[in-house]
């Protein structure tokens, strides 16, 4: 995307958007409890496109799905901030949402990676809907970016909140005590899981690891680590990042979770460490 092209869109992305209300009723005459947009992380699942992506295109709606993949792109609006990503770079800003109006701040922030070909096409064609975006509606769990027009642009659904126990998650970046989030070296696992009874484990890239930690009130409390005594395999890199990430867990004071992605957080609510959870699958592979 030229830096152009960037500038356009993220002046445009800042204009009001209405909503088109709908005054049909329920099928079955009872009001149904949509979920607040600025409370919800929000998965998208398709666009318009006037062009082949090698998504599933529904020719009759004029949109492409987009492939189902361990990440999903999604968008989401929490405290005055919205949030979202196509798969490949992330992007923030600021929004006020007052009824059915809702304003993006133009002056948004956005990594700059280079991903594979298919990502950034996905990714350019939802930069290039947000900015022609005038409106949306809303039909229960259900969410449509519309044009001008009042077609669909984007078309999304709730993203399930995925529970802090019970599942493991996967490192993808934590903080390497130098105000620095860096992500986890490539080739290494780091894994994270907590269970009911106050106990939590995972691998560090190097060691088992175990710990116990305390849930009140959306403050997390992480106790000692504790870890086995292997000699690590690999680049001294390995070892340090282990160390790190134990470190980052000791400064965790708070979570938070928006779809299948956790944040632990510092007593500031500076990031400690951020992961994404292992698709069921996988996690039956790794138990055999």
């Amino acid at each position: 995307m030229s830096a152009l092209r960037t500038l356009v869109l993220l002046g445009l992305i800042g204009m009001v958007v209405p909503s088109f209300a709908t005054d049909e009723p329920p099928a079955d005459g009872a009001e149904t409890a949509a979920p607040a947009i600025d409370a919800t992380p929000w998965r998208i699942l398709a666009y318009r496109s006037d062009a082949e992506t090698g998504a599933d295109a529904d020719a009759e709606a004029g949109l492409v799905f987009i492939e189902p993949r361990e990440a999903p792109p999604q968008l989401a609006f929490a405290e005055g901030r919205v949030s979202g990503s196509a798969g490949c770079n992330s992007f923030s800003g600021g929004y006020t949402l007052d009824a059915d109006r809702l304003t993006i701040d133009p002056r948004m922030a956005m990594t700059m990676m280079a991903c594979e070909e298919s990502l950034m096409t996905v990714e350019q064609a939802i930069t290039a809907h947000l900015a022609a975006v005038a409106g949306y509606r809303q039909d229960g769990r259900t969410l449509e970016l519309l044009d001008a027009e009042g077609a669909v642009l984007i078309l999304l659904d709730v993203l399930a909140e995925t529970p802090l126990v019970g599942v493991t998650w996967r490192l993808d970046t934590y903080n390497n005590g130098k105000e620095a989030l860096v992500s986890a070296l490539k080739g290494s696992e780091i894994t994270l899981a907590l269970t009911a009874d106050g106990t939590l484990s995972g691998s560090d890239g190097c060691n088992r690891y175990m710990s116990g930690f305390t849930l009140d009130e959306g403050r997390l409390m992480i106790g000692p680590i504790a870890t086995t005594r292997m000699a690590c395999r690999g680049p001294q890199a390995v070892a340090e990042q282990a160390a790190g990430y134990a470190a980052a867990l000791g400064m965790v004071r708070g979570y938070r979770i928006e779809g299948e992605q956790l944040w632990l957080k510092t007593e500031d609510g500076a990031t400690a460490a951020r992961f994404r959870v292992v698709p069921e699958a996988a996690q039956a592979t790794e138990m055999r």
